[in-house]
């Protein structure tokens, strides 16, 4: 093979190997909300109950009696699920203001800058994360 052969092929590898990642990189973040996202409680249900009689081989009155406690299950991990995210939530929103309080107005400005950013690239990732936004400030009385 000849060297101008050679460096072609290294080239189209190349372009090849380039064109995968910018495709994946672009429709990684699409497929990731859609693929890549916890159950909701009906499909968790669903699936459980589903494995539950395949393997079971569950009677109808069995199921009649299992599917009740496999849905109450499944929303109270939904309610455990919300209640554990505005408590993490709520804790990180203490942190960012006892941080708050220690820094310079210059800095507090740059903070509400980074806090800001960082929302953003929240929102984008996954919706559901997205911490509260601050509070409109309060109108300083003259």
């Amino acid at each position: 093979m000849n060297k101008v052969r050679t460096g072609r092929i290294i080239l189209y590898a190349a372009l090849i190997f380039l064109a995968g990642l910018v495709t994946g990189a672009l429709l990684a973040p699409i497929f990731g909300r859609t693929f890549m996202r916890p159950p909701a409680p009906h499909e968790m249900s669903q699936q459980m109950l589903s494995h539950l009689q395949s393997v079971l081989h569950l009677t109808d009155q069995q199921l009649t009696q299992i599917k009740p406690l496999v849905e109450k299950t499944g929303a109270d991990m939904e309610a455990i699920h919300h209640e554990t995210m505005q408590r993490a939530l709520a804790r990180l929103a203490e942190t960012h203001a006892q941080i708050s309080a220690l820094l310079t107005p210059e800095q507090k400005i740059e903070y509400k800058k980074m806090e800001a950013e960082h929302r953003e690239r929240l929102r984008h990732l996954h919706p559901l994360l997205l911490p509260p936004a601050p509070p409109p400030p309060l109108a300083e009385p003259k």
